[in-house]
């Protein structure tokens, strides 16, 4: 925390925001890219019972974003693990900017119509319930018509948010500590978004007493701050020892901070 307070205000100096969900980002994409199995997508047959895991080259993580009509979306940051703090901070700027130019019914209709088609193409049968279920809903996603629609799609791709902004993730990252920062204890139910292998939940930063070492290397108590992460993976295309690399890099990162400053 010491070294994440000099690193925001360095950052308040050169005019940007550094948040500590920003230094957790970055160092989940460095976790990932010591455990790149984690980072991928899983096509599975379950008549079959069998599949292949496709390991993604980018990290992509989708992150929660609350609309004030209280509506929940997923926008994506590209290429996590070859940007920097300040990079990732300028993506979630650009983010809030986009929303602000998007239609986020049309946003949700074209991203269920392009993944219905694509399941079309897979001649994925189930998909006919989606359809079906989409005509008879008493409160159906529709999309733009008319002028309306002409006039949204003038905008031009760069100043809103697309499909590609919710169907790119290869990660997904849930800070339900943002929501509710006096949050005690740390949740542990969270779900995978298929075709994605792998979800991480930050919990709410909190004290608690802990044994640490001091100065000296003696053993002693005292309250500490602890920042829980929700790990959660598909058991079908990885087991416990694929996070292992991840957690090791996380604690290393953890246990010398200072090599923060060089990301």
């Amino acid at each position: 925390m010491k070294v994440y307070e000099k690193l925001s205000a360095n950052a308040a100096e050169e005019e940007y925001k550094l948040t500590l969900n920003t230094v957790i980002l970055k160092t989940i994409a460095e976790g990932l890219q010591k455990a790149p199995s984690l980072n991928a997508f899983i096509d599975y047959d379950p008549h079959k019972g069998e599949g292949s895991v496709i390991i993604k080259k980018t990290i992509n993580m989708a992150i929660p974003w609350l609309l004030p009509d209280g509506r929940m979306i997923t926008p994506t940051i590209l290429d996590c693990g070859n940007k920097s703090m300040r990079q990732i901070s300028s993506d979630v700027a650009e983010i809030k900017r986009k929303i602000s130019n998007t239609d986020v019914n049309e946003l949700l209709f074209s991203a269920i119509r392009n993944d219905t088609l694509n399941e079309i193409r897979k001649f994925n049968v189930g998909i006919i319930r989606r359809i079906v279920a989409a005509k008879i809903t008493w409160r159906p996603v529709r999309g733009l018509r008319g002028r309306e629609k002409k006039r949204y799609y003038n905008i031009p791709g760069g100043d809103r948010l697309t499909k590609d902004d919710l169907l790119s993730a290869t990660v997904s990252v849930s800070n339900i500590g943002s929501l509710y920062k006096n949050l005690r204890g740390y949740f542990g139910m969270l779900q995978i978004v298929p075709p994605q292998v792998f979800a991480v939940g930050i919990n709410a930063l909190q004290e608690r007493p802990a044994v640490y070492l001091n100065s000296s290397g003696v053993q002693e108590t005292g309250i500490r701050k602890f920042l829980p992460l929700t790990l959660v993976f598909d058991h079908r295309a990885v087991d416990f020892s694929a996070l292992i690399p991840f957690i090791k890099e996380c604690d290393a990162l953890f246990g010398n901070p200072e090599r923060l400053r060089n990301l």
